[in-house]
């Protein structure tokens, strides 16, 4: 007996789900209905379960075929990502990369996918397309299939895709005046690889995340990823979160807020570009430095998943 799987008949179970109804996804498919019927107990008897139970409304899936159902439209989406890219490689040159961004990522990070697009085998510095938005846009464009990789703070559940951690920066605290506001300090030093931001930086203490935790702290829109990672590095920990009552629409506008004295704020180090802002790196009771991670995501099932795989490596060397 023939047990391998048809396509066709996988391709009718899922437009009768679909519908609800035999006779539609029939139409749906220009065939009779016994034919799509003949099809879908052929695959039934393969699978040894029913998958649908009709009735005179039409058609549900039975408690198998609801486990099952997923796994024939991943089944058949990873088919027609095959048919897709052959499509483009036939075309004689592949589509452009599409990359989005969080206006968090460090122009150093959209540098390194430059450059790790362009050297991917095919393609050229032509080859590449980026979008910086908004946490929700950047999902939204990534489920309706608008981009192929994210990049982004680690702060979302990225539980249907694919995704790698691709590095992390220090997080430091912004403070008010030119250092010498800074409330108390401490000795602790950070473990701090990538070495200081700037001069001031070398020579302020380490601020602990308690301390960081009685400031009034300063906050953009929750759209970023920023506002997220500061809620949660201070709730992990049972620190309450003190913020400003009102809010910056951007992280210079965070940084000039704090010179003016209305608070502090925390920034990824790349962030800060005042160079006469008074930062102090952020360190966890152990003296550990805090650090914000980043990560990209894709779909496992685009056409191209194969090479956002080497991309994402590329990005995490």
């Amino acid at each position: 007996m023939n047990d391998r799987l048809s396509p066709e008949g996988l391709r009718y179970a899922q437009a009768v789900a679909r519908t609800g109804s035999f006779s539609a996804a029939a139409r749906e498919y220009d065939v009779t209905q016994p034919a799509l019927s003949n099809a879908i107990r052929r695959l039934e008897k393969i699978l040894g379960a029913r998958l649908f139970e009709r009735n005179t409304r039409g058609a549900r899936p039975t408690i198998f075929g609801a486990t099952i159902l997923p796994r024939i439209d991943a089944a058949l989406a990873a088919l027609d990502a095959i048919t897709a890219e052959a499509r483009h490689w036939r075309a004689g040159e592949p589509r452009p990369v599409r990359i989005g961004v969080s206006p968090l990522i460090s122009a150093d990070v959209v540098a390194r996918a430059h450059s790790a697009v362009a050297g991917l085998p095919g393609r050229g510095r032509g080859s590449l397309v980026l979008r910086e938005a908004d946490l929700s846009e950047l999902r939204t464009a990534l489920d309706d299939d608008e981009l192929d990789l994210i990049v982004v703070p680690a702060v979302l559940p990225l539980t249907r895709y694919r995704h790698r951690v691709i590095g992390s920066e220090p997080v430091v605290l912004v403070e008010p005046g030119a250092g010498d506001a800074a409330g108390p300090a401490n000795s602790a030093s950070p473990a701090d690889p990538a070495g200081p931001a700037s001069p001031t930086e070398a020579r302020a203490a380490a601020a602990r995340i308690d301390d960081v935790a009685r400031r009034t702290l300063l906050l953009v829109p929750d759209t970023c990823g920023l506002t997220t990672f500061t809620r949660d590095l201070l709730a992990d920990r049972g620190l309450p979160l003190r913020a400003y009552s009102g809010e910056a629409a951007s992280y210079r506008v965070l940084e000039d807020w704090a010179g003016m004295g209305l608070g502090s704020a925390l920034l990824p180090r790349s962030k800060v570009t005042r160079v006469d802002s008074s930062v102090r790196p952020v360190v966890d009771a152990r003296g550990a430095a805090i650090t914000i991670a980043y990560e990209a995501a894709w779909d496992g099932a685009s056409p191209i998943a194969g090479e956002l795989e080497v991309l994402a490596e590329l990005l995490a060397s």
